[in-house]
């Protein structure tokens, strides 16, 4: 009878242990913050997923999540986190950003197109999303919904794309497309260099980063999807012209570049332009930055799931005007130590 007792007794020790170990997303949050480097933020959230006191707060710390990974690059694991979220019936936790289950899925939809993961994008395009009665909702998923069709079309030589361009000028028009158009407008200029594409993105959205683009005032993110979508083959003299910058990055990519040195971490303040997993993207990314003046440079860091990952950075300037620099030159980055 006594072991009984004293089982009985460890077990609710044990589960009031548990309990006092649970926290609010907003705790966990402001605790992740704390950590040295956005990766230690990231791995902090990852192991204390299971400490949220409620499926609310597993919720919103699972779409913080993708936003951090999203904004590294990790676009498979930010599509892994909306995904999750999503997947959770419940509100948003207090003090936490706000965000529907259907922006989740959308969320997820984006970061694997970027992946170029358009069969995973598929599957989520074709949930209960897909019959959304908000009116922005479904636009999004019309044009993601394109955006999946170029990506599968990049797996394929000599694709038509005729069909999707034909359909992206159509919604270019649309009323109920507004709230997209900026990005419609982009992916035609894109696909087809047509300058029409980008008169209309200046004269209608100036202060948007799809004219920024257009205008060659800054650069494409380094993502799988906007590098190898296929182009339409024919193109104008005078198209051309606004195509010469993308035109510049799309060989920069594809020709073959003498691989770059790998260097210790400097010490101080830098600023992080990228984090891969790819040598070769970082390698990209340094060529970008040196080509603008910039003295970058690539080292490693091993996570402690025992991923490398590469690091391209820029060290901090005595006046701490580094960052502001690069992001005038169009390269955006954050401070690390």
């Amino acid at each position: 009878m006594k072991k009984l007792l004293l089982a009985f007794c460890a077990c609710v020790a044990s589960a009031s242990i548990f309990a006092q170990n649970k926290k609010s997303a907003e705790i966990i949050k402001k605790e992740a913050l704390k950590q040295e480097t956005v990766l230690d933020s990231i791995d902090y959230l990852k192991r204390n997923l299971d400490f949220a006191d409620t499926a609310a707060d597993t919720r919103s710390l699972l779409y913080y999540t993708g936003t951090l990974q999203e904004q590294l690059g990790l676009y498979t694991d930010a599509g892994n986190s909306y995904a999750k979220a999503a997947g959770i019936a419940a509100h948003d936790a207090s003090n936490m950003p706000k965000v529907t289950s259907e922006q989740l899925v959308l969320n997820a939809v984006r970061a694997n197109l970027c992946a170029g993961n358009w069969e995973t994008a598929d599957s989520y395009l074709n949930s209960a999303v897909r019959n959304s009665k908000n009116e922005t909702v479904s636009a999004t998923v019309k044009l993601y919904s394109v955006w999946s069709e170029l990506c599968k079309a990049s797996s394929v030589p000599g694709a038509d794309i005729s069909d999707s361009v034909e359909l992206l000028k159509a919604y270019s028009s649309m009323q109920s497309m507004k709230s997209v158009k900026a990005q419609v407008l982009f992916t035609l200029w894109h696909l087809t260099s047509a300058k029409v594409y980008a008169d209309e993105l200046n004269r209608e959205f100036p202060l948007s980063p799809e004219a920024s683009v257009a205008n060659g005032k800054s650069q494409i993110m380094r993502v799988p999807f906007w590098y190898f979508v296929p182009k339409e083959n024919s193109a104008s003299s005078s198209q051309k012209l606004y195509n010469e910058n993308s035109e510049s990055q799309k060989k920069e990519v594809s020709s073959a570049q003498p691989e770059i040195s790998l260097s210790q971490k400097h010490p101080g303040k830098k600023q992080q332009l990228g984090l891969f997993k790819k040598k070769e993207n970082a390698d990209d990314c340094i060529r970008n930055a040196k080509q603008k003046g910039f003295d970058a440079y690539c080292y490693t860091e091993t996570r402690s799931s025992g991923t490398t990952y590469f690091i391209v950075a820029v060290d901090e300037n005595s006046s701490m005007t580094m960052g502001q620099k690069l992001k005038n030159a169009g390269i955006d980055c954050y401070t690390i130590e």
